[in-house]
């Protein structure tokens, strides 16, 4: 299996908002649903400065939302790594939206299902990107096998910053802002 995963360059990310308007486009969302959001955060380091983050589904190795679910609506692909709902099988309990230690499933009150990231599955059978890879300004989002991100990272001599604090295994990747020196 290529795990498939979505790397952020928190560096390059100015907080637009493309991301998530090209998401709830894509897939016909209505207010209050989101499969990806722009976090605006200050860093205690530097109060002064704002930091942008896309809050989307890291599609855990362990997936929390997967273990929540009594009704076994949620799997994860073997060719892919993708985490999925099963419309069909969803009871709309919203348990594995209150599972998900990251925040970024939300419900659909149409469909009385719960709903999350798949980077743009659709798409991808297209053999397109994923919806926000393809409007990003600033080519913040990249997307592909989570090795190959790993790769391009470590190619670049970037840090990756480590998110891994409920024991999920999460893959998507965050780049720190990179280092100045002043000489």
């Amino acid at each position: 299996m290529a795990q498939l995963a979505l790397m952020i360059d928190l560096a390059r990310c100015i907080g637009c908002g493309s991301c998530e308007a090209a998401c709830k486009l894509e897939h016909h969302l209505g207010p209050g649903q989101f499969r990806t959001r722009i976090l605006t955060l200050t860093r205690p380091d530097d109060p002064e400065r704002l930091e942008f983050v896309k809050a989307v589904c890291q599609q855990c190795e362990r997936p929390a939302c997967m273990r929540a679910c009594g009704a076994g609506a949620i799997s994860k692909s073997a060719r892919d790594g993708i985490v999925t709902i099963d419309p069909e099988r969803c009871t709309g309990c919203q348990e594995c939206v209150r599972a998900c230690p990251y925040g970024v499933m939300s419900f659909d009150p149409r469909t009385q299902h719960a709903d999350k990231c798949t980077l743009s599955a659709e798409r991808r059978a297209a053999g397109l990107p994923p919806a926000c890879v393809s409007v990003c300004p600033t080519n913040a989002i990249a997307w592909g096998p989570v090795e190959e991100l790993h790769g391009q990272a470590r190619a670049g001599g970037r840090v990756e910053r480590g998110v891994d604090h409920f024991g999920l295994d999460p893959s998507t990747i965050y780049l720190e802002h990179m280092a100045t020196r002043l000489n």
